[in-house]
């Protein structure tokens, strides 16, 4: 589409409402008579403007603007309201949370008591044992530190011999 088109269709609706000085609808009327694109256009514009005049528009109630106005009133109260109460919402939600899981390990400490989990041991070996646990865990720990330590002494020595052999 040339320049002169797209000036001519972004003055039609001035053109068909009578708003352009006489020198520029002179204008378009030349080109409108050389173009027919254009005169396809203005046909549509025309077509459009009277599928519109034949719409008769519902009766307006004669309060609505001060019910619109209300009504706009209201959501921008309530908007802001909303957004109050989602701060606090958000809070309340944690603060939910943290209680409802220190419930949990309080019901989860009395059924571990109940069950009598924390009963003394029965024997002296066992009284024993228990005080010494932490030390069976070291020396579990100490197997694991000498193991990893014979591995690496056989990987030395697997590198130390030649590939040849």
């Amino acid at each position: 589409m040339s320049s002169p088109c797209q000036w001519v269709r972004s003055v039609l609706a001035a053109y068909l409402d009578g708003e352009l000085k006489p020198s520029t609808a002179e204008a378009v009327r030349r080109h409108l008579a050389r173009c027919e694109a254009c005169r396809a256009q203005l046909r549509l514009l025309q077509e459009s403007w009277q599928l519109l005049d034949e719409v008769t528009p519902a009766p307006v109630p004669p309060d609505f603007t001060e019910r619109l106005i209300a009504r706009v009133v209201d959501e921008k109260d309530l908007s802001a309201f909303a957004a109050r109460l989602g701060r606090h919402e958000s809070r309340r939600k944690v603060i939910a949370s943290v209680l409802g899981m220190a419930a949990g390990l309080v019901l989860g400490l009395a059924v571990y008591a109940w069950t009598g989990m924390f009963e003394k041991p029965a024997s002296p070996v066992e009284c024993e044992v228990s005080r010494h646990l932490s030390f069976l865990e070291d020396v579990d720990l100490l197997d694991e530190v000498a193991v990893i330590q014979a591995m690496d002494r056989l990987d030395r020595d697997t590198d130390d011999v030649p590939d040849g052999a």
